[in-house]
């Protein structure tokens, strides 16, 4: 005799799978991307204009990790993408902090914050902290602080599964790592070479001849 399965149980099981299958995909790609977390910051801010800086990140526990400065230069690459808004660059923001005696973004006071917008030029900074979750998580609380008033015109919280390498086996590359400074020199270049673009074409004006008669 054949035993027959209860009426729906197909329809569950498939429904479980495609539920397992999705799940898999979201675990794939991460609960949150530095994309959707540059534009939840910039929910309040000017729809253009401006300079923006981006500090490294730091870990909550104050331990040493390149998590921070790789998340960093991602929002870095988010914010020139958008084409709204000027964009310190990384080794410029370097050297404020080192100036400045700051080694992270987690502890910036608001009278720092305003020192490192007048000598970045910038008027917003973007800064937060980092916590090391499961599964090759972390999880990114940023905030973008107006360097004037040092007033927080958004905050955002996103897990992001962490797909680099801080310390590639010797030999190797990591995803995110430069070889001896020279790939870091040229991602630096071509920055400066998009914003130098941008800049120009902003200044620019086409003067048209006047109509003949």
């Amino acid at each position: 005799m054949t035993r027959r399965e209860p009426a729906g149980t197909g329809r569950f099981i498939i429904a479980a799978l495609l539920l397992c299958f999705a799940a898999g995909i979201a675990m794939a790609a991460g609960p949150g991307d530095c994309r959707g977390l540059v534009r939840g910051l910039l929910k309040n801010a000017p729809a253009a204009g401006g300079k923006i800086a981006v500090a490294d990140f730091s870990y909550a526990d104050g331990r040493a990790s390149a998590d921070g400065e790789v998340i960093a230069g991602r929002i870095t690459t988010e914010l020139v993408e958008l084409e709204r808004y000027k964009v310190a660059e990384r080794r410029e923001i370097e050297k404020v902090f080192t100036e400045l005696k700051l080694q992270g973004s987690g502890a910036i006071g608001p009278n720092s914050i305003k020192d490192i917008g007048a000598l970045l030029g910038a008027d917003w900074l973007i800064l937060g902290t980092l916590t090391e979750l499961s599964r090759g998580r972390i999880e990114v609380n940023a905030r973008l602080v107006e360097v004037g008033s040092g007033e927080i015109m958004g905050a955002r919280r996103v897990k992001l599964r962490k797909d680099w390498r801080e310390k590639p086996a010797a030999g190797e590359k990591g995803e995110n790592s430069f070889n001896d400074g020279t790939e870091l020199k040229e991602y630096d270049r071509a920055i400066r070479t998009y914003m130098d673009k941008k800049a120009g074409e902003e200044k620019r004006v086409v003067k048209e001849p006047p109509p003949s008669f």
